[in-house]
């Protein structure tokens, strides 16, 4: 059986709204809630456990889940917060459907415990590998500084906007989209252009990628 060498939790957008919705139906629902708090913790988390993280940020639809397809059979834990049915060739096969997903390679969580306690439970069995990796996704916003307009990572609250979460990881990287010959061509951003929070190793990955995370993992491990 082959060692299960990363993870994708996609998105932490999604988990953050579930986490607002829920709050929202309790009396003395405070819609400033410093969710950002949250994310920071989550994260630590997941490099207590060993994890080199991979910040993916952009908007929906810019190929974020769909870098998962390089990543060889049965080496990845698809963590599907979003609930959506996998769009990349193979994908449902691998992973199975949303109502139907493939354990333990599929999770639709609705909460950081329930991913949290599904990788313990991983580790405890043996089934992750020393060296792993997780691949953390995230919608963007933007934001105004004097003139110029900037994106980050979309938190709820206004803490989080404040703690500078992506300087936990060195490695974030942004979707886009490419339009070339009429055809869409998703791509990865790696470094920061001066309105983002892009960051990479110093000469590991050329300014623009393929979205291919088994490229990034190859990349990372003989970094």
């Amino acid at each position: 059986m082959e060692l299960i060498k990363s993870i994708c939790i996609d998105t932490l957008t999604a988990i953050q709204n579930e986490d607002f919705m829920r709050d929202k139906k309790k009396p003395g629902h405070d819609q400033w809630k410093d969710y950002g708090q949250d994310i920071y913790t989550f994260m630590s988390d997941i490099q207590q456990l060993g994890f080199e993280i991979i910040l993916i940020l952009g908007e929906p639809g810019t190929g974020k889940s769909s870098g998962m397809r390089t990543l060889a059979p049965n080496t990845n834990i698809w963590y599907n917060a979003d609930n959506k049915n996998p769009v990349w060739e193979g994908g449902k096969a691998e992973y199975g459907k949303k109502a139907t997903p493939r354990a333990p390679y599929h999770v639709v969580p609705t909460d950081y415990a329930a991913i949290i306690n599904h990788i313990k439970g991983g580790i405890s069995k043996g089934l992750l590998a020393d060296e792993r990796y997780a691949f953390i996704t995230g919608h963007t916003e933007t934001y105004k500084v004097g003139n110029d307009t900037k994106e980050r990572l979309k938190i709820l609250g206004k803490l989080g906007t404040k703690m500078q979460l992506e300087g936990k990881m060195e490695t974030v990287l942004y979707s886009r989209v490419e339009m070339i010959g009429g055809n869409p061509k998703y791509i990865l951003e790696t470094q920061n252009n001066g309105f983002n929070t892009a960051r990479s190793p110093q000469n590991l990955l050329e300014g623009k990628i393929d979205n291919d995370y088994q490229m990034i993992i190859d990349k990372l491990s003989n970094y």
